[in-house]
């Protein structure tokens, strides 16, 4: 199987990427429902990373948690770091462990939406204030941004599901 360039597919997807922090970090497109925030790039790097190899995966999470970084306060790297191991965990696992079909994707994006959430929470919230704070955090905004930010494969599946069959002879 053969991959044709596509100048115009290269040039959509990282607009999409770009798009997806710059809502996330702006007002100009909210989709918030009872103060939960979906993070977009999360099932939007999983949908990518079902269809490209480890090392492409790993750079564009890198490079979309770069940028991240740079817009949010006091990460020191953690988006950089999560982002690029999610893409390749992804990338590796619908490579190995999972087709590449929408029920694989639901569940990938559920696996990597839960890593990220926990692991934001155990690095940010749960230094220097009580328990019940902190799990109150973990309930109320971790794990239904988890929900809702998962919800978002079904759209990105079927986009980048498109965009392989674009590029593959």
């Amino acid at each position: 199987m053969n991959k044709k360039r596509h100048p115009v597919v290269l040039t959509l997807k990282i607009l999409i990427f770009f798009f997806a922090v710059l809502f996330y970090y702006t007002s100009a497109f909210n989709i918030t429902v009872k103060g939960i925030t979906p993070l977009l790039i999360l099932p939007l790097i999983t949908a990518f990373s079902l269809f490209h190899s480890p090392l492409a995966c790993a750079l564009s999470g890198l490079l979309c948690g770069i940028f991240m970084d740079a817009c949010a306060i006091g990460s020191y790297c953690f988006n950089a770091i999560v982002l690029m191991v999610i893409g390749a965990f992804v990338s590796v696992a619908s490579g190995n462990l999972f087709n590449k079909n929408i029920q694989s994707a639901t569940v990938l994006s559920l696996i990597t939406a839960t890593f990220y959430f926990c692991l934001q929470w155990a690095f940010f919230h749960t230094d220097n204030v009580t328990t019940r704070d902190s799990f109150t955090y973990l309930l109320n905004y971790a794990f239904p941004s988890m929900l809702f930010s998962a919800v978002f494969i079904i759209p990105f599946y079927y986009l980048y599901k498109h965009f392989n069959k674009l590029t593959t002879e």
